[in-house]
């Protein structure tokens, strides 16, 4: 008999696994930290050796597998502008910093924050950096595409005001500052697996 199930398309199981790591190894890390609060600490304080000695390594791991994880969904990317080619440009874009940002995610985690701090911040600095932008061209690149699910663009917002929010906060006021990063990462992440929804919905 010929199977005619449909098989998932990789960008969306990619963005999947992203979410299915990013949950699976950091709620255990913050069980092995001693006391951690999201409300009290940083996400990157969950790699932190002398601290969360039993689950440092899970941090590291987790980064390293979801920016691995991300490169399929960032290369399909380019299915937006296949279909509609006025938007290659911002697409381009978002490759190039997805591609980056998988790199930088990769050094986050090379560089835990308590061994080399200096580093791990740029890093995470250059993290954030990406978000904010791949949210900014996504909603002006994708607007008028008539694929795209404008709605989609509401979730974009509410993380890109929780990114600026951290970093504003992280110096004027750091004791509430943590829970808009958390905010931040798990925004970002379900954007981008309902963004490949949208993409395997819409069939593009």
């Amino acid at each position: 008999m010929i199977n005619t199930r449909k098989r998932l398309p990789f960008y969306l199981i990619s963005t999947a696994l992203a979410n299915i790591f990013y949950y699976g190894l950091l709620i255990p890390a913050a069980l092995l930290y001693p006391g951690y609060s999201p409300f009290q600490h940083t996400v990157s304080a969950l790699g932190n050796t002398t601290k969360n000695p039993n689950g440092w390594f899970l941090f590291s791991i987790c980064l390293i597998l979801i920016a691995i994880a991300l490169i399929p969904f960032v290369l399909d990317m380019k299915k937006w502008y296949e279909a509609q080619f006025s938007v290659k440009k911002y697409i381009v874009a978002i490759q190039v910093l997805g591609l980056f940002n998988s790199f930088a995610m990769v050094m986050i985690a090379i560089f835990p924050t308590d061994l080399s701090s200096t580093e791990h911040n740029f890093w995470s600095l250059m993290n954030f950096i990406c978000i904010e932008l791949v949210i900014l061209l996504a909603i002006i690149g994708l607007r008028t595409h008539p694929s795209y699910w404008n709605r989609l663009s509401i979730i974009a917002l509410v993380d890109f005001v929780c990114c600026v929010t951290y970093l504003y906060l992280l110096r004027a006021y750091r004791p509430i500052a943590t829970i808009f990063e958390w905010l931040t990462f798990i925004l970002i992440l379900a954007y981008l697996f309902l963004l490949a929804y949208n993409m395997y919905k819409e069939k593009l």
